[in-house]
């Protein structure tokens, strides 16, 4: 499989993983609130070399690969440089589409506690801001709760040496350039 048709079948599953996370928490009332982007601030945001292939490509097509590796070798900001502040609580991905998985099911999610009950992972902003949506959605037992884990399976299948190692989301970036820039050298993009 070439690198044009892995991204393209990894960015047909992230369409999926957004659209199945996003209409869960719209059933819920905990949708993000339009222009909230406090999430791409933390600096424990991860992702690995895998989920950001799609947004190296497109960096790559729109010829800027060599300007984001400088800019990525100089960073001295630990939260994502994609994010577009907007000041305040307000700010938003600048390469929303390409977004890495945990991006997509960010704010409203399942997990699955030791006994393996489904336990929700609610934003604490959202928390916050919805207190009566969220105890409601804590109360309820919603066996169409999206579950993190399972998501995470369905990438690993795409290839799974590449989505296990995990590190900070522009690290990750900056991996995936190199690999594309290594991969451009021999193969046609």
């Amino acid at each position: 499989m070439n690198i044009r048709e892995f991204a393209f079948n990894l960015q047909k599953l992230y369409e999926e993983m957004g659209q199945t996370f996003s209409a869960h928490q719209a059933k819920l009332g905990l949708s993000c609130p339009s222009g909230c982007g406090q999430c791409c601030l933390n600096p424990d945001v991860d992702a690995s070399l895998m989920e950001m292939i799609p947004l190296a490509l497109k960096i790559y097509d729109e010829g800027k690969l060599e300007e984001w590796l400088e800019r990525l070798e100089s960073n001295t900001i630990s939260h994502c440089l994609i994010y577009q502040d907007q000041g305040g609580r307000k700010g938003f991905c600048g390469s929303y589409q390409e977004r890495p998985s945990l991006c997509r099911m960010f704010g409203v999610s399942g997990y699955l506690d030791k006994n393996e009950k489904v336990t929700l992972s609610i934003c604490k902003l959202l928390k916050q801001d919805f207190p009566e949506e969220t105890q409601k959605a804590l109360t309820q037992n919603d066996s169409a709760t999206p579950i993190l884990r399972d998501w995470s399976l369905h990438l690993s299948t795409l290839h799974p040496d590449l989505i296990h190692k995990r590190m900070p989301i522009n690290e990750a970036l900056k991996e995936a350039l190199e690999k594309i820039a290594l991969y451009a050298k021999y193969h046609e993009i």
